[in-house]
């Protein structure tokens, strides 16, 4: 059985079975199959390479600036907040904090200001954040109200044994034969917080349904393989009932498991994965250069994504935005941040209205029967027959 796996997916990455190009004919058809069947896909040419550079430096400069703030938030809390940790504290605290720290009001009434969304920090990036084929995908494989939960840059410093960028500490960040395996929110166990109920984010309980309820998205900007930052994967694992974090599966995180695989993709590319499927960023980059990506979570608009966390200041979880900054935001882009503008209508986008235009007529029909053929209903439903489905396993 190991040895099947192993050889599956060897095969799968020499192939770049799972890889399909921007605008190539059927790749929106292809990557939802491939969605469906191994968990992931990788959409290639999303940036036109003469692009790409520019956004690069584009999002390491935010990365400085991100840190920069996230740094003067935290040194400010340490010094304003006082000894207790309430919810009312770090509000009184943040709400007082100098206007040269970035923080925005969020929705949900009396709790503390966040730091901004990464976005404000990224108009080139913004302006591909909507490419048709993306937005096609996630519509195919969600639904057609779509909001961005999370923006936020994922970086992988270069080096072996000092890289800092996922989980685990630094001094253990250089063996390839290690990882960090985890399923993404709303499908992540601990959930930000674990046991704390201030951080808290909320998460879908195991055993998942088998339904999907968020795509990741990894915006490569720099080239990736299995020495420079490539994503693991193991494929299938999105329709497994256990989870790497299941206090009861018997998984061990941070060990390969057979059939695993890292994906391989050009700079441009965007990498979307089932936040179901288990997968670890890379702990060995020894590229001697950064992988620079951005991350996003697309979400239908029936899941929850307010913050369920409190006191997550620094959770990456609908992060804010001013009106000016939502305005600022490419018209194509408005609709999937509504939902972390303080002062912009949530309103359903215009393909569910349809959906639902289309189920009143449908309604209305069958009530004008009662009074155009009241004798013709008692057989209108004949051909209409629903079997009892065994019980699920």
């Amino acid at each position: 059985m190991v040895d099947e796996l192993s050889g599956q997916a060897k095969e799968l990455s020499q192939t770049r079975g799972y890889a399909f190009g921007a605008a190539e004919s059927g790749a929106l058809e292809g990557a939802a199959d491939a969605l469906a069947r191994y968990g992931f896909c990788v959409i290639d040419n999303v940036i036109p390479q003469k692009d790409v550079p520019a956004i690069r430096d584009e999002v390491d400069r935010a990365e400085t600036a991100i840190a920069g703030n996230m740094g003067a938030i935290r040194n400010w809390l340490a010094k304003h907040q006082g000894s207790t940790e309430s919810i009312a504290a770090t509000k009184a605290a943040l709400e007082a904090a100098p206007g040269n720290i970035e923080l925005r009001p969020v929705r949900r009434v009396g709790l503390p200001p966040k730091p901004p969304n990464d976005i404000v920090w990224l108009p080139r990036y913004a302006r591909h954040l909507a490419h048709p084929t993306l937005v096609g995908i996630a519509q195919r494989v969600l639904d057609d109200h779509l909001k961005i939960a999370q923006l936020h840059l994922r970086p992988i410093a270069a080096g072996d044994g000092d890289a800092p960028g996922g989980f685990g500490q630094a001094r253990y960040r250089g063996r390839a034969d290690t990882r960090e395996w985890h399923t993404d929110w709303p499908h992540d166990l601990s959930a930000y917080g674990a046991d704390q109920p201030l951080q808290n984010a909320g998460c879908i309980r195991q055993p998942f349904p088998d339904v999907a309820m968020c795509l990741v998205m990894i915006w490569y900007l720099t080239d990736v393989d299995a020495d420079s930052g490539a994503t693991w994967v193991v494929p299938g694992s999105h329709r497994d009932g256990r989870n790497p974090r299941g206090p009861e599966d018997g998984i061990t995180v941070t060990a390969p498991i057979p059939g695993d695989m890292q994906v391989s993709a050009k700079a441009g590319a965007v990498f979307i994965q089932d936040s179901r499927t288990w997968h670890a960023s890379t702990m060995h980059n020894t590229s001697g250069r950064k992988r620079v990506a951005v991350v996003n979570r697309w979400c239908p608009w029936w899941l929850s994504v307010d913050d369920y966390a409190p006191g997550g200041v620094f959770n990456t979880v609908c992060r804010p935005l001013s009106h000016s900054e939502f305005k600022a935001l490419p018209e194509d882009v408005q609709p999937f941040f509504r939902h972390v503008c303080l002062d912009e209508y949530d309103t359903l986008q215009q393909p569910v209205l349809d959906r639902a235009g289309a189920a009143a007529r449908r309604n209305r029909y069958g009530y004008d029967q009662l009074a155009t053929d009241p004798d013709g209903l008692a057989t209108a439903n004949q051909h209409i027959h629903v079997p009892i489905r065994d019980s699920a396993p």
